[in-house]
């Protein structure tokens, strides 16, 4: 039997009750779905906090009916992570952030404040979740981390030593989601335990870590949407990011988890979706209909649904993107570049990376990166 090269793992901000038959029959295996401590009605996102949509304790809860359905779970701790001045406990405009409570306040806040009460928040919605102890709750720093900042750094650690404590003391394993360069500071300083790479392809550092290997877990795939139905039927889908984890790892639970405990996934899954994942190389990766089709016959022609819209396919694999790969024919291979389970078109083999192990450097000029060829 063949092995199912389709993504197992998907993170998303949007309740996925209505989708959870689909993406059971997609071959999803885990589900990433968030914790805060307060609702973010800015972000408009009403169900973003897995929280909000009940507990363990409510049968048709987004948990429950996520692991009723055999799934397992994948905790992020994001609130207001996307800004530096998260650290200080303000949010992007400089504002303060809400206290524990979720109440207005200007009192000012060290990293250490504003990372304990995170990591209260954090334990308190993880258990009423029924979330096992010795399963791994990641916390966010989406944002574009240098090394060199070394204010932010410095308050980085200081959130992230007063997280662990807690988050520790609650019976769980701290892990992060962030670019190449948080991870590598917060791998290196030993507050985490696992790393989850963000598809961050121009922030500092992200390819230099991929490159390193030293990841658990990678991003591959962002602002995507499954489910969305067929050209003239179109209807809002799911949006979703995909992930890959690293065949080093394959025979490691990363901390996913169901109420009996820790999940670790198939590691033959897991390596036969690694193996079969590619970075375009090319600046002009563009998707053929089909293995015969001319350089400018492309699937762009045709239809898909996104947003409750008909829209056109690109053009190209997206230079640095991930894209998961199947038959090949000749010099061209098929290519899944949404990684919806279903192949798109076809590329030059040429196109894309030899294997997943290597990232391309990400190119800022944008006729640098449309010119650029695989080496």
């Amino acid at each position: 039997m063949a092995e199912d090269t389709r993504a197992a793992i998907i993170d998303a901000a949007w309740d996925t009750r209505d989708y959870i038959p689909q993406l059971r029959a997609n071959g999803i295996q885990v589900i990433g779905r968030y914790l805060a401590r307060c609702p973010q009605p800015e972000r408009n996102i009403p169900s973003k906090r897995l929280i909000d949509q009940g507990t363990i304790k409510d049968r048709n809860s987004e948990v429950r009916r996520i692991l009723d359905n055999g799934m397992a779970i994948l905790s992020i701790y994001q609130y207001n992570n996307d800004s530096k001045n998260k650290f200080f406990g303000r949010d992007r405009n400089g504002n303060p952030l809400p206290d524990g409570n979720c109440r207005t306040t200007s009192r000012e806040r060290t990293p250490s404040d504003e990372g304990e009460l995170d990591a209260k928040a954090a334990v308190e919605q993880a258990k009423a979740l029924g979330q096992p102890r010795g399963s791994t709750i990641f916390f966010g720093v989406d944002i574009a981390f240098s090394k060199s900042d070394v204010a932010t750094q410095r308050a980085m650690v200081q959130y992230f030593e007063m997280v662990k404590r807690i988050v520790g003391r609650g019976g769980y394993e701290l892990g992060a989601y962030g670019n190449g360069d948080a991870l590598d500071v917060l791998m290196d300083k030993r507050l985490i335990r696992v790393a989850w790479l963000s598809a961050s392809r121009a922030y500092p550092g992200t390819t230099e870590f991929h490159n390193s290997g030293r990841w658990h877990l990678f991003q591959s795939g962002v602002n995507l949407e499954w489910f969305g139905g067929k050209p003239g039927q179109c209807t809002p889908g799911l949006p979703l990011d995909v992930n890959v984890k690293n065949a080093r790892f394959a025979d490691q639970a990363l901390g996913f988890w169901t109420t009996r405990g820790v999940v670790r996934l198939d590691p033959s899954r897991t390596r036969s979706v690694y193996a079969t994942r590619r970075f375009a190389c090319d600046g002009d990766s563009r998707i053929r209909k089909d293995a015969n089709s001319g350089a400018r016959d492309l699937i762009s022609s045709q239809s898909r649904c996104r947003g409750g819209r008909t829209v056109r396919h690109p053009d190209t694999v997206d230079y640095a993107n991930a894209t998961r790969i199947g038959r090949q024919s000749g010099d061209v291979v098929e290519v899944d570049y949404d990684d919806d389970g279903d192949f798109d078109g076809w590329t030059a083999a040429s196109n894309l990376t030899s294997s997943f192990n290597v990232k391309p450097h990400w190119i800022h000029g944008k006729g640098q990166r449309q010119s650029a060829r695989c080496n």
